[in-house]
């Protein structure tokens, strides 16, 4: 009908006609994607010409504001795409800062020039260089969040962390150690400052540091703090130090029964791995409240946010002191010999993390093992570590359909949750989900379970500290990473102990399961019982946090006000219909305490009932949990009869 009237209106008015296309479906032209840009020039493993000058003015305290002044070397009349760094050696999820990065200018001889944002890739940008220009300069501020709701809160007017990756732009196309970095850095007066980073020279409050690799440059990031004090935990072969700053001068104490423990876990680390891959390493330590998150680890260095009363509140801390190690370990283990899916070329080359099992894995396993062997924790308190692993993963219904791989692998879903750390997931179902985190403790258990089974079939004579010193103990002295792959670990494996490595990894790593590998465990002379009432950690624990937990019996954990904060998928909460961040108003009739839903539970074993009166949002709900199991606590108990070899795992080596 259209049609017509279109061609009889033309007609009227005395105009040609003209083929009105048909508004059927089938006759419209199909749409075709636009051809995407051109790819970012791949890293090359050749030198970049010139020396890239970096200078960086960390002044304005009181704003976070740091001011980047860069100068490029170049050749003229080419297209320069620079690239703000993403992903950084050592942690599985980006930081994602660039959203913080802002003000840019480019100029080349004074004249500004223009960029443009890659339109695939948003942390590539791209300058068209004029012919005969020598250098560009880039002019540009870090804008450090003020606040954690907006990212890691690193510059306060007491402290602050430079982290060299988010203060650098750099030339696509090259390694990231070919390219040559001169960087300098304006502190704000006074202050006082540490790093791995080699050959300051300081003037008044700038630091003048000699031109290093990019590599090497974002791998030793400076601590700087109104109050800073370093305390020596060896010399011998090489600096161990302990960097700790503080929001105030009395801050800086560090109980002497501290650093004596300190020291003895790195005599420690050196028995255990023999030989070391750096020149000094620097335990940086921010203590404070309103600072951080900040959990990196480096080569040589590691930073480390941890509470102001970390150390003074020995009642509190005590068992946490070997917090710093963490990073410590991965000196060794994911940054000397690195998993080689994960080595860089450069810092916007995502990593596949197909063997993060290992290197946070081991990791969690040796910083704990360490941690007991230096008295750090005591053996009860080791074990007890040991068994909110067990009972963690004996209610962990997502290993029926996830396996551990893809858990390590699921760091590329975590790109751009930047506030990650250190509350660890924004899942709603986090045991049925599983994730990133899942696989630094189920590789723990799965460790565990392969240093049992050394010492086990080698009749004591063999362990995993063997394979530590044949594995990352070699090349003593060398700062050259060493990446491995799956099949250099099992040849690593075999070294010590022939055996099917694996088909026994492969076993554990890409198997599904109903529950978690406890084999290590049951062999270490422990088993995972369950009785009604908590033990002593777990009261204490319970009194710290305010968190009710009750993921053993009711399915669920709430928070001293009756705030649910998760549910086990499944389990009795979950049939009933309640979920995370749904608020309990009442138990039975009478208002929310913990002690009145802990006596219900208590009172539902012979016949009594849980009836809950919950809010969510506007909506409030009676919902009743079926459950008559009473309370239920998860405890690990030594086997009669058989070897303590987990003890002997965590004694002291001599």
């Amino acid at each position: 009908m259209i049609k017509a009237l279109a061609s009889t209106f033309l007609i009227v008015l005395g105009l040609p006609t003209l083929a009105v296309a048909s508004t059927s479906p089938d006759v419209w032209p199909l749409p075709k994607a636009v051809t995407p840009p051109p790819a970012i020039e791949a890293p090359r493993d050749v030198a970049y010409p010139g020396v890239i000058r970096l200078e960086i003015d960390a002044t304005d305290v009181a704003r976070g504001i740091h001011r980047i002044h860069e100068t490029v070397p170049v050749q003229g009349g080419q297209r320069l795409t620079l690239l703000f760094p993403e992903w950084i050696p050592g942690d599985p999820v980006p930081p994602n800062a660039l959203d913080q990065l802002a003000g840019l200018v480019v100029r080349a001889a004074g004249a500004p020039l223009t960029w443009r944002r890659d339109p695939a890739e948003a942390a590539a940008f791209q300058v068209d260089v004029p012919a005969g220009a020598k250098e560009v300069e880039l002019n540009f501020q870090f804008l450090v969040p003020s606040e954690q709701r907006v990212g890691p809160v690193l510059a306060t007017p007491t402290m602050l962390d430079l982290q060299w990756q988010s203060h650098v732009l750099y030339p696509a196309g090259y390694y990231a150690r070919r390219i040559m970095v001169a960087p300098t850095v304006t502190l704000p007066a006074n202050w006082q400052f540490a790093s791995s980073l080699e050959g300051a020279q300081r003037s008044g409050d700038v630091l003048k540091f000699a031109p290093t690799s990019l590599d090497t440059l974002v791998d030793s990031p400076v601590m700087a703090a109104r109050w800073l004090k370093q305390y020596s935990l060896s010399e011998n072969p090489v600096p161990v130090r302990l960097d700790i700053a503080a929001d105030t001068e009395a801050g800086l104490v560090v109980p002497d029964e501290a650093i004596d423990r300190y020291r003895r876990e790195v005599a420690q680390a050196y028995k255990l791995f023999g030989g070391r891959h750096f020149g000094h390493y620097d335990l940086m330590v921010w203590l404070s409240n309103d600072f951080g998150p900040s959990y990196f680890e480096q080569r040589q260095s590691g930073e480390n946010q941890l509470p102001a009363d970390f150390f003074s509140n020995k009642e509190r801390f005590s068992s946490r002191w070997g917090v710093p190690f963490h990073g410590y370990v991965h000196s060794w283990n994911g940054l000397f010999r690195v998993p080689a899916p994960m080595w860089p070329a450069n810092f916007n080359t995502p990593p596949q993390e197909s063997l993060l099992w290992v290197f946070e894995g081991l990791t969690v396993y040796w910083n704990g093992v360490l941690d007991a062997r230096s008295g750090i924790t005591t053996l009860p308190e080791a074990v007890a570590s040991w068994e909110g692993v067990a009972s963690d993963f004996a209610v962990r219904p997502g290993m029926q359909w996830r396996t551990l791989q893809d858990a390590s692998d699921e760091v590329l879903i975590q790109h751009g949750n930047a506030n990650l750390w250190p509350d660890g997931r924004r899942q709603s179902w986090p045991d049925w989900q599983l994730g990133v985190i899942d696989a630094y403790s189920q590789g723990e258990l799965v460790w565990l379970d392969i240093d049992t089974l050394i010492r086990e079939r080698s009749g004591g004579r063999k362990s995993l500290d063997d394979f530590a010193r044949g594995f990352f103990g070699v090349r003593d002295g060398s700062l050259v990473a060493a990446p491995y792959t799956f099949e250099d670990l099992v040849a690593g494996l075999n070294a010590v102990l022939p055996y099917d490595w694996e088909t026994f990894l492969r076993a554990r790593v890409d198997s599904v399961a109903a529950t978690a590998d406890l084999d290590g465990i049951t062999r270490g002379g422990y088993r995972l019982s369950w009785t009604d009432q908590p033990s002593p950690q777990q009261l204490a624990t319970e009194q710290r946090s305010g968190v009710i937990d009750l993921r053993y019996s009711l399915g669920m954990t709430l928070d001293k006000d009756g705030t649910v904060t998760a549910v086990t998928w499944d389990g009795p909460a979950w049939h009933a219909g309640i979920v995370a961040g749904a608020k309990v108003q009442s138990v039975n009739g009478a208002p929310y305490s913990a002690e009145a839903l802990k006596t219900a539970v208590i009172a539902a074993r012979n016949g009594g009932k849980i009836d809950l009166q919950v809010v969510r949002g506007v909506t409030t709900q009676a919902l009743s949990v079926a459950w008559t199991g009473g309370p239920r606590y998860p405890h690990l108990e030594r086997v009669p009869g058989v070897a303590a070899i987990l003890d002997d795992i965590l004694a002291p080596r001599q």
